[in-house]
């Protein structure tokens, strides 16, 4: 892979990384096009070999609107070549994502969400992570779905007490 290709696509998934949720390719394509890094073909052989590699999920919406983001192997790449990744370009790319109303995620993140199980109630699936890393995770079983989406408002509401208070516990 040619170098400069590679600084493009760690680009992209640094903007995909410090995104809170999945970006309109085209705000990706003006970041790009707009600040010079690339032109619309490069641009467009940047994307599909990100898609190629497993770097990137598109979704695409009915009216054609597709949506990226970034998966595991794309964030694992960032973390091993962030260096080569200028702190000015860092800088214009997170002004770029608050200017456009994505505020941007901190190397810790409190993720939770449920779904049915096997045995008929639902299990409730709570994690913290920093800098990719899982710190602490908790799947805890339910009886409904109003239970579990009671636990999820807790969660959200008290996730570093309820943390400190395991760690403290166990250690």
């Amino acid at each position: 892979m040619e170098s400069t290709i590679a600084i493009y696509q760690l680009i992209i998934l640094y903007l995909l990384h410090r995104s809170p949720k999945e970006l309109p390719m085209v705000l990706l394509s003006n970041f790009m096009l707009e600040n010079g890094y690339v032109n619309f073909e490069t641009l467009a052989a940047t994307y599909e070999e990100l898609k190629a590699n497993g770097y990137v999920t598109a979704r695409e919406e009915s009216d054609g609107a597709v949506f990226l983001s970034v998966t595991k192997e794309g964030n694992e790449t960032l973390f091993f070549f962030r260096n080569q990744i200028s702190d000015k370009i860092k800088a214009q790319a997170d002004a770029f994502l608050k200017e456009n109303g994505y505020g941007l995620t901190s190397d810790q993140s409190v993720t939770g969400d449920y779904y049915k199980a096997s045995f008929g109630g639902y299990t409730v699936h709570m994690c913290i992570r920093e800098n990719q890393q899982i710190l602490f995770e908790l799947n805890l079983n339910v009886p409904s779905e109003k239970v579990a989406r009671a636990v999820l408002a807790k969660w959200r509401a008290q996730n570093e007490s309820l943390y400190q208070t395991v760690i403290g516990t166990l250690f």
